[in-house]
Order: structure tokens, then C-alpha cells, then sequence
């Protein structure tokens, strides 16, 4: 069962170069057969699937108190449901990025659960109409989902691949981009980790 709606709230929102510029979109490399399998038939969104994202953050002990965790599964799957995007592939990038601690701080700079860059969790912040409070905003983990959904969201939509989504997720959309004009290899090691949570028994 897919419960899906379309993106069309995302199409002039270019968060590489903010919100008036053109999204230029490149030709997408072959999909990572992993990646794409689990997007394309991915836990369904029914009755228990709020239950099943909140055992996975207790399998993996993220710190946050039991109604926070409940609080949070129950954003995953609103927003999973609202952006047309899957269970597992959220959580997989939410490993990768935090491995599921709400305080996860990066050596660049990202914050909280799906570890957005404070100047990034600012604008998607305008385009949410969430209330920034500073930095500090990305440590709320229902706001840090909502944000972390709402950009894989956006970059699926701009590239049309899950490995040039999840590779601008990590590096930024303005790097991949000069990298697929100047032809140089995209960087493979984070799609890499996202496929491996993919395929880790204890998510699923």
C-alpha cells in the first residue's frame, strides 16, 4: 500500500542558491539498485507503522525520552506520508547522519538528528514557516525531521536519483552540481553508509 502525494510545494525552492535562482537538473547516473528497491517498495504506511519507526529508535537507544520518541515517529510518518518518501530510507539516513542521537553535532557545524547546517535549518525554517530560534532550533527533533524530510524531499525532486539526492544531502546541492558539469566523479562513500543501514538487520 502507498499512500503518496506529489512535490509540487518543492518545485521553485532551490535551497543551494536560494529561493529565486533556476534548478538546473543534470542527468542522473544509474540508481543504486539498494536504494531504489526500498524507495520504490518500502514499509507501507498503515496501521502500525508509527509503532515500528518508534522501536527502531529504541532499538538504538537515541537518548530521548519516551514521548519524545513517540513524538518524533509520529512527524516520520506524517512527513514520509506527506513527501512521498519511505520508513526505512528516512531512518537510514537518520543513522548515518546521528545514529539516532537527538545532540549529534558535527566537526562542520550540522546539528541534531538528521544533522542540518544552521544556515540551511534557517531557510527551511522560512519555507516551513517554523519559528527559528537560532542553532539551537535543530535540537528540537520533531523540527529537525520535519526540516531533514522536507530537504531529501526536495533534492529526490531536483535530481530525479536517490544517489545524487542522498549525495547533495551530504556535500550540498552547489558542489554535486559543479561535479556533474565538470564530469568528475560524485563522491560514494556516504550513499555507501545510507545503503548499508539499508541493509542492516536491525532495521527492519
Amino acid at each position: 500500500m502507498r499512500l503518496r502525494a506529489p512535490l509540487t510545494q518543492l518545485a521553485g525552492f532551490s535551497l543551494a542558491c536560494g529561493f529565486s535562482c533556476s534548478i538546473w537538473t543534470p542527468a542522473a547516473p544509474p540508481e543504486n539498485l539498494a536504494v531504489a528497491a526500498v524507495a520504490a517498495d518500502g514499509a507501507a504506511l498503515g496501521p502500525g507503522a508509527v509503532e515500528w519507526v518508534q522501536a527502531r529508535f529504541l532499538r538504538y537507544q537515541s537518548r530521548l525520552a519516551p514521548f519524545e520518541v513517540r513524538e518524533v515517529a509520529e512527524t516520520i510518518v506524517a512527513e514520509a506520508d506527506r513527501l512521498g518518501l519511505e520508513l526505512e530510507l528516512v531512518l537510514a539516513v537518520i543513522h548515518t547522519e546521528s545514529g539516532f542521537h537527538n545532540f549529534a553535532r558535527s566537526a562542520v557545524g550540522a546539528l541534531g538528528l538528521m544533522q542540518i547546517m544552521p544556515e540551511t535549518g534557517e531557510m527551511l525554517a522560512q519555507e516551513l514557516n517554523i519559528d527559528w530560534q537560532g542553532p539551537g532550533t535543530l535540537f528540537d527533533p520533531v523540527v529537525n525531521v520535519r526540516m531533514g524530510t522536507h530537504y531529501l524531499a526536495y533534492l529526490h525532486k531536483k535530481y530525479g536519483s536517490w544517489d545524487l539526492a542522498l549525495a547533495a544531502y551530504n556535500w550540498g546541492p552547489q558542489r554535486i552540481d559543479r561535479r556533474l558539469r565538470a564530469g568528475v566523479p560524485l563522491p560514494a562513500r556516504y550513499v555507501t553508509q545510507v545503503t548499508a543501514h539499508l541493509q542492516s538487520p536491525r532495521l527492519h
